[in-house]
């Protein structure tokens, strides 16, 4: 089912402005709070888990990973934050330097946003997909359930580009503001 195009452009609504940067947000967290721990820098890897190299984020930051992108609620990292301080599974451990409740709450939001190492919105993506790997056109649906009918073009900046079958026009769409089925779409079609 096509939908109109007032429909489809709030559907495939830029990103906010209020995303939240991993660099300046995120990463000053890591580095205060977790790297004692968590860092190969530093030679300590507790639990595998090292948070200050691109490499060691890619396995922390994937479906399954500790941080799951779009999905706080099945991110352990994000949850082991929020533990009661006499929890022995809480980070940083009990009486260690926790994290304020701003910087849970932006945690909370970078993950929501699709935990990007790059800026804002979804996580890292691979360069845009080569035509052959465009597919035809294919149902999308957000986050909310809207349905259109377009295909996939490529990524940019961790975004999905969509092209409408209805009118041709492109969008680029936050990953995260698509159903957990599209964004595996979006990612099997950019080789993800």
């Amino acid at each position: 089912m096509n939908l109109p195009k007032a429909a489809a452009l709030v559907l495939l609504s830029v990103m906010s402005a209020s995303a939240v940067d991993f660099t300046k947000d995120i990463k000053p967290i890591f580095t205060q709070k977790c790297y004692a721990c968590h860092a190969v820098s530093k030679g300590k890897e507790k639990g595998d888990v090292a948070l200050d190299t691109p490499e060691k984020l890619a396995e922390v930051i994937k479906p399954g990973g500790h941080i799951v992108p779009g999905d706080p609620a099945k991110s352990t990292l994000f949850l082991s934050v929020k533990l009661a301080d006499d929890d022995d599974e809480v980070m940083p451990p009990k009486g260690k330097n926790r994290l304020t409740p701003a910087e849970v709450t932006a945690l909370e939001t970078w993950i929501k946003d699709g935990a990007s190492l790059t800026g804002g919105g979804s996580a890292p993506a691979a360069p845009a997909a080569a035509p052959a790997a465009m597919g035809g056109v294919q149902t999308w649906t957000s986050s909310d359930g809207k349905a259109i009918q377009a295909s996939f073009v490529g990524m940019k900046n961790g975004d999905v580009l969509l092209k409408m079958a209805a009118n041709g026009e492109v969008f680029q769409v936050p990953l995260s503001r698509l159903s957990a089925e599209s964004q595996a779409q979006a990612k099997a079609a950019g080789g993800q």
